[in-house]
C-alpha cells in the first residue's frame, strides 16, 4: 500500500504537527510506502503573502495543481489529509477526486464547521455554528480578532457546506473521540463515514531515577488553553509550576513568573519528555473543546497524571481518581483548590501516574494506532473496489 499524507504545518508547532510526523514515522517503520505533501504557514511572511493567502483560503488553484503533480509522481493508493488551512484549502480534494484516489481526513478541530476551530466562544454561541450558518462569528471577530480574517474563514466554511464538499469528496473522516464525532454529526457530516481513532505518541523510553516534583503545563500559550486561569490559580498555590510553550500570551506568562512559576519557553520535544518524566503532574486548564490533546498522551506515556478542566471532550481520556483529577473550566479557585489538596497526597499522585502509563500501554501505543489506521485504509479501499458496500459502512 502507498499512502500520501497531506498537511499544512502551523506557524507555531502544535499537537497536529506532532501527530503527522509520528504517523509518517509509524507507517514507514511498518513497511508502508509513505510520502508527505506539506506546506508551512511560516512561509506567510509579508503583508502581500497574507493577502494572497486570504484570497486562496476558500479555493486555491495553486494548491490543487501542486497536489495533482504529487499524486501523479507518487501514485498513492490512499491520501490522508490532516490540515489544509490556510495554504492548501479544500481545493486539494478536487485533485484527489480527479486522480480517483480515496481520501481519509483526520478531524483535528472543528474548522470545517466554524471559524473558531474549537467552538470557542461564550456559552451562548459556543456550538451555534453546528446548527446554523457561521456568519455570526464575523461580528465577534473570533479569528485573530479580525473582521476580514474571520469573514474569509466563514466564507470558506459556508461555501463548502453549500456545495457539499464534505459529503461528496471525503471517503472517511477520523474523529478523535466519541464526543467529537457526535459534534460533527450534529454539524451535518455523514455519520456512516466518521470513524473514531484517537491519536497516539511514541514511547517515552527509559525513565530516569528521579524524585518527581512540581506541576507542568505544556502547550500553546493562548486563551483557549486557559493560561489566564492557570496563572490566576497559581497566585494562591505554593507549589512549583513550569510552563513550556509559545504563543500570544507569552508576555502575560513572563509578567507572572515568580518563585513558584517559571517559564521555559519553547523547548525541543525530547526536552519536553524529560520535563514530563521529572514532574509530579500535568495541568491542562483548557476552556474550549479539546479534540484529543496529544499532550495528555505524552504525559501518560511518561507515567504523569493529569489535572484538567472538566470538559465533555476529556471525559473518556482523564478518569478522576484513576489517571488524574478535574476542576471547573475557567475557574481558577477550583483549580487552586484541587492542586492544594492533591499535593498533600504524593502517593496518590504516584498511583495515578502508574495508572496513566498502563492506560497508554493498553490503547495509545504506535502498535495499537497502526492497526486502527490500517483497518481504516483497507476499509476505504474495499468500499472503493465494491461501491455496493458503501451503504453498509
Amino acid at each position: 500500500m502507498r499512502v500520501l499524507l497531506v498537511h499544512n504545518f502551523y506557524r507555531l508547532a502544535g499537537g497536529e504537527d506532532s501527530v503527522v510526523r509520528d504517523e509518517l514515522s509509524m507507517l514507514r517503520a511498518n513497511g508502508i510506502e509513505t510520502d508527505l505533501f506539506s506546506v508551512d504557514s511560516k512561509d506567510i511572511c509579508s503583508p502581500l503573502d497574507q493577502i494572497l493567502t486570504g484570497l486562496q483560503v476558500v479555493y486555491s488553484l495553486r494548491a490543487r495543481r501542486a497536489l495533482s503533480r504529487k499524486i501523479a509522481e507518487f501514485a498513492p493508493d490512499v491520501i490522508h489529509i490532516h490540515n489544509f488551512f490556510p495554504l492548501l484549502s479544500p481545493s486539494i480534494l478536487d485533485a484527489c477526486r480527479l486522480a480517483n484516489v480515496p481520501v481519509v481526513m483526520t478531524l483535528h478541530n472543528f474548522r470545517i464547521l466554524c471559524p473558531t476551530g474549537f467552538l470557542y466562544g461564550d456559552a451562548r454561541d459556543r456550538e451555534r455554528s453546528l446548527r446554523q450558518s457561521c456568519w455570526w462569528t464575523v461580528r465577534k471577530r473570533v479569528y485573530r480578532s479580525s473582521v476580514a480574517a474571520t469573514m474569509t474563514l466563514a466564507a470558506m466554511v459556508e461555501f463548502h457546506k453549500w456545495v457539499g464538499t464534505w459529503r461528496q469528496k471525503v471517503d472517511r473522516f477520523i474523529a478523535l473521540s466519541p464526543s467529537a464525532r457526535d459534534k460533527f454529526i450534529e454539524g451535518g457530516l455523514p455519520a456512516n463515514r466518521i470513524i473514531i481513532k484517537p491519536n497516539c505518541v511514541s514511547r517515552a523510553g527509559a525513565f530516569p531515577n528521579v524524585n518527581r516534583q512540581g506541576a507542568l503545563f505544556v502547550g500553546r500559550l493562548d486563551e483557549q488553553k486557559g493560561l489566564p486561569t492557570l496563572l490566576q490559580a497559581w497566585k494562591n498555590v505554593d507549589y512549583p509550576l513550569k510552563i513550556v510553550g509559545e504563543g500570544p500570551l507569552a508576555d502575560l506568562v513572563l509578567q507572572n513568573t515568580s518563585s513558584s512559576v517559571s517559564y521555559l519557553g519553547k523547548v525541543p520535544r525530547e526536552a519536553v519528555k524529560s520535563e514530563m518524566q521529572a514532574a509530579k503532574f500535568l495541568v491542562l486548564p483548557s476552556i474550549g473543546h479539546e479534540m484529543f490533546p496529544v499532550t495528555v498522551l505524552e504525559a501518560f506515556s511518561c507515567g504523569l497524571p493529569v489535572i484538567c478542566s472538566d470538559l465533555p471532550s476529556l471525559h473518556g481520556l482523564v478518569e478522576v481518581g484513576f489517571t488524574g483529577l478535574k476542576f471547573r473550566p475557567g475557574d481558577s479557585n477550583s483549580l487552586a483548590e484541587v492542586v492544594r489538596h492533591v499535593v498533600t497526597q504524593p502517593t496518590k499522585l504516584d498511583d495515578y501516574g502508574r495508572n496513566a502509563l498502563r492506560v497508554y500501554e493498553e490503547g495509545y501505543t504506535p502498535e495499537a494506532n497502526f492497526k486502527r489506521l490500517m483497518d481504516i485504509y483497507n476499509d476505504v479501499l474495499r468500499v472503493r473496489s465494491n461501491p455496493a458496500l458503501a451503504g453498509a459502512i
